[in-house]
């Protein structure tokens, strides 16, 4: 599935926003990865915790499609009013922090 095709999937508050934001599924993959190495170096003082969750697969299974699911996930929490709009604007105004930091 092509990037175009996965945003048009998207509902369409999400969309709109990615597009204000001027986000790409590359840029919300980079968010993505930046959180859940954040999440990791945050448990350096527990080694062993870090290397059953590499050694297990739970990493490469939290990797696969990581930001196909991260999207899916703010749209159905989003659909079902658990989060609301300045929430997702958060997150993408992470996300694009982020990616200026990254070039």
């Amino acid at each position: 599935m092509t990037e175009k095709d996965w945003i048009n999937r998207m509902n369409k508050l999400i969309k709109e926003l990615m597009i204000e934001y001027s986000l790409t599924i590359d840029d919300i993959r980079w968010f993505v990865s930046y959180q859940k190495t954040t999440g990791i170096l945050s448990e350096r003082e527990n080694p062993n915790g870090i290397i059953k969750y590499i050694w297990s697969g739970k990493l490469e299974a939290d990797l696969y499609n990581m930001e196909e699911r991260y999207l899916e996930d703010m749209a159905s929490q989003q659909d079902r009013s658990l989060v609301d709009e300045s929430w997702i604007r958060e997150q993408f105004a992470e996300a694009s922090e982020i990616k200026c930091r990254r070039y």
